[in-house]
C-alpha cells in the first residue's frame, strides 16, 4: 500500500482485521453465514417435525419441540438470524431427544432420535 516501507498487501485480503498505526482504533466486522447451512439446518429440523409422532413423546413434551422446532424455522428463515436464539431453541430440542435415545436404547423410536440428534448437531451454526 505504502512505498515508505510501510505495511504491503499484495493480493486479496478477506476476513481480516488490519489496524496500521498507533492510535486508537474500533473495528467492527460482519459474518454472515452461507446459505448451505441454513438449508442444512432446515431439513434437520423439519426431520425433527416429521419424527415427532414416531418418537412417542409425552403430549407435553411434543408440543414444546414443536414450538421450538417451528421458532427455530422462523429464525433460521430470517436475513439475520440470531444464532443464540437458535441455539437455545436446538438445545432444548436436544435435550429431549437425548432422554428419548437414552431411555428407549434399542427401540426404533431410541435410533430415530439419535439420528434426528447427529442431524442436528451437523446443522448447528
Amino acid at each position: 500500500m505504502t512505498s515508505s516501507g510501510g505495511a504491503q498487501f499484495h493480493g486479496p485480503i478477506h476476513g481480516s482485521q488490519i489496524a496500521i498505526g498507533g492510535h486508537n482504533v474500533t473495528q467492527h466486522q460482519y459474518v454472515t453465514a452461507d446459505e448451505g447451512a441454513s438449508t442444512r439446518l432446515a431439513e434437520a429440523v423439519r426431520s425433527v417435525l416429521a419424527a415427532l409422532e414416531t418418537l412417542g413423546l409425552a403430549a407435553e413434551d411434543e408440543t414444546v419441540v414443536r414450538q421450538d422446532a417451528e421458532a427455530a424455522l422462523a429464525e433460521a428463515a430470517r436475513s439475520q438470524p440470531d444464532v443464540g436464539r437458535l441455539r437455545g431453541l436446538l438445545g432444548r430440542i436436544r435435550a429431549v431427544l437425548a432422554s428419548v435415545a437414552a431411555a428407549g436404547a434399542g427401540t426404533g423410536a431410541a435410533e430415530l432420535a439419535h439420528a434426528v440428534l447427529v442431524d442436528l448437531q451437523n446443522a448447528l451454526p
